[in-house]
């Protein structure tokens, strides 16, 4: 009997276009796949009941794919220092095969588990069309402004999607699995409504999108939907979930995408499809530099931004968590975070300027926040984006640069329908009213008066900010 090998599945839980997985099959071996369900991911600070859950969901879905290629996921409970050795001895496999995550604790993992297995680690590039190292300036660096960042990714060469491995590529010896645990086994429980999961409805949700939202995607992109699948001006594509867990690989999104751009011959469709691709690579940008610049999961990209004088506000971050700050785009945005576990782009920059700016609050609060919530909570992007709108990051948003909550409301919301679908409390307040309730006659009774007087919380800030600036 042929020696088996390991394909360790881990931020790619799908059988098409994963590189490790195709290199595995292209081995000639048998292969067993495993999941390592690590107890970090219950016990850490950071965990999400949202993401555990839809995880859970996308395993499910991962072993009913297996079983119908005569395969199944195997389960293992514990610290993968310790599972893999003892796989490799039971099983005696003579290799892994894995997709490379960029995270600071699972750069130090793999490193330590490639000394500890005694067989060859065959790592992969996957979750990146461009790996680390491979986006330069001129002067041989990683570009940390978006702009040049991207005009370095562009012309790179893209791999190709690589098919799913055939039937008889896995082993038909298989070791036994652990069961895969349950929400009810955490003593938690989620709130949330979660989508389904799985590489079909990836790939499902991908092509709805690619075949007709996509090239309203431009302007569509920032109105506020009642929900993802409104198809209001192309809003949202709602792929973020599926990108997070691999069950959508990039190259599937960038290669249709570029599909997209070839079928439409309008100017405006084109520039749509072009923008969604700007937030493929803004997702590359992130991760390269959280690999490059491990530092910013703890502190401000730009170190001088690490002075600011955030305010000690706990009544104020209480209320902009639950969606009570008496802004209604703020609050409805947060009340779908906790309904959902995602908002859209949009929504996220608003409420995080909203924390930042208007109530002066760490952005970090504010970014565990969203980790504890978000499906799609990744955290290179979940950071970069939060040092974005704070000012502090790379390429970050001018710390002058303050959103009005109203203007943003008015703008993208313009008939108040997302505010009305997350609001039930102002679902009977008129248009003219429907931004600013507390400019009623009778506001709302059920509905809080603003927290914080906009015009006052931005001269506030902006004097933080200068004096930051203005220290040598």
């Amino acid at each position: 009997m042929p020696t088996p090998i390991l394909h360790w599945f881990r931020r790619d839980l799908r059988l098409s276009d994963n590189l490790a997985l195709h290199a595995a099959a292209q081995s000639v071996c048998p292969i067993i796949p495993v999941f390592i369900f690590d107890p970090a991911l219950v016990t850490s600070s950071h965990v999400s009941v949202p993401r555990l859950a839809f995880l859970l969901r996308a395993l499910t879905a991962l072993d009913a794919a297996l079983r119908e290629q005569g395969s199944r996921l195997i389960i293992r409970m514990g610290d993968p220092r310790a599972v893999l050795p003892a796989l490799i001895r039971d099983t005696g496999a003579e290799a892994i095969y894995l997709n490379r995550d960029y995270t600071p604790y699972a750069l130090r993992r793999d490193a330590e588990i490639e000394r500890l297995v005694g067989v060859p680690v065959h790592a992969y590039d996957d979750a990146l069309l461009a790996a680390p190292g491979t986006v330069l300036s001129d002067a041989g660096k990683l570009p940390i402004v978006f702009t040049p960042f991207k005009r370095k990714w562009l012309p790179l060469p893209k791999t190709q999607p690589v098919p799913a491995p055939p039937r008889e590529s896995w082993a038909q010896t298989l070791p036994p699995s652990d069961d895969l645990p349950t929400l009810a086994s955490f003593d938690h429980s989620t709130s949330v409504a979660l989508p389904k999961a799985g590489e079909a409805e990836a790939l499902r949700r991908l092509n709805a999108f690619l075949d007709a939202r996509v090239y309203a995607y431009g302007e569509g992109r920032n109105l506020l939907p009642a929900a993802p699948d409104d198809d209001t001006l192309g809003g949202s594509s709602f792929l973020s979930p599926y990108l997070r867990f691999g069950m959508l690989s990039p190259r599937q999104a960038y290669w249709g995408a570029r599909a997209a751009y070839a079928s439409i011959a309008s100017e405006d469709g084109r520039t749509s499809v072009e923008t969604w691709v700007s937030e493929l690579v803004w997702r590359e940008f992130y991760m390269h530099i959280l690999h490059d610049y491990p530092h910013v999961l703890q502190r401000s990209f730009r170190p001088a931004y690490d002075a600011v004088q955030w305010r000690h506000a706990p009544d104020e971050l209480d209320a902009w968590k639950h969606g009570m700050t008496g802004y209604p785009v703020v609050d409805a945005a947060m009340r779908q975070l906790r309904v959902m576990g995602w908002m859209p782009n949009r929504a996220r920059m608003i409420v995080a300027s909203f924390l930042t700016k208007d109530l002066l609050i760490d952005w970090r609060l504010g970014e565990r926040h969203f980790i504890d919530w978000l499906i799609d909570g990744d955290p290179a992007a979940n950071n970069g984006g939060w040092q974005w709108t704070a000012g502090t990051g790379t390429d970050a948003q001018p710390y002058f640069r303050i959103f009005n909550p109203l203007a943003q409301s008015q703008k993208f919301d313009p008939h108040g329908v997302y505010i009305r679908r997350w609001l039930p409390e102002l679902r009977d307040v008129p248009d003219a009213h429907i931004h600013a309730p507390w400019e009623m006659r009778t506001p709302p009774a059920d509905y809080p008066a603003p927290i914080v007087d906009h015009s006052a919380a931005r001269e506030r800030t902006l004097a933080a900010y200068q004096a930051v600036e203005k220290k040598p």
